[in-house]
């Protein structure tokens, strides 16, 4: 059998049902390597209790560790919704540079609005945005951990 995007895709669709039905959320994503699976990964935010336990970290996570490598730029990413802007974040830091994904952010807004949100935030001006941040740097030294020698 040709494990084609097809393929793959189609495997994720069936790995976030099965989570659904493990009462967990409908998201899931594969990393693959020359043709080959590499990791699996679904949400399991709700039984860890972690908010940032999304198929692709997870994924990436799992990947990471069994490559021995934080570079997976010569791997591919099959995921059943447009990647979150957190998913995405860690998709940049991981090197992956294509991504397959099955459901759009514009098409996942049927079912939950959260991600469209979290993209129109992110262009908001600093002023308007509903998250404060606030900077120390004049009162540390917050350069000084990247200063240190190995």
């Amino acid at each position: 059998m040709t494990k084609n995007h097809d393929y793959w895709m189609k495997k994720c669709i069936r790995m976030a049902e099965d989570n659904v039905k493990a009462g967990q959320s409908p998201f899931a994503s594969i990393i693959v390597k020359n043709g080959e699976a590499v990791s699996y990964g679904v949400n399991d935010a709700k039984a860890s209790f972690d908010p940032t336990a999304h198929g692709e970290i997870r994924a990436i996570q799992k990947a990471g560790r069994k490559l021995q490598t934080v570079n997976l730029s010569d791997c591919v990413l099959y995921t059943n919704c447009e990647p979150c802007p957190m998913c995405l974040g860690a998709i940049y830091w991981s090197g992956i540079t294509e991504v397959w994904y099955g459901l759009s952010v514009e098409e996942q807004m049927e079912f939950d609005e959260l991600p469209k949100e979290m993209y129109e935030e992110f262009q908001k001006p600093e002023t308007a945005k509903n998250l404060s941040m606030k900077s120390l740097s004049s009162q540390v030294e917050g350069r000084r951990p990247f200063l240190v020698k190995q």
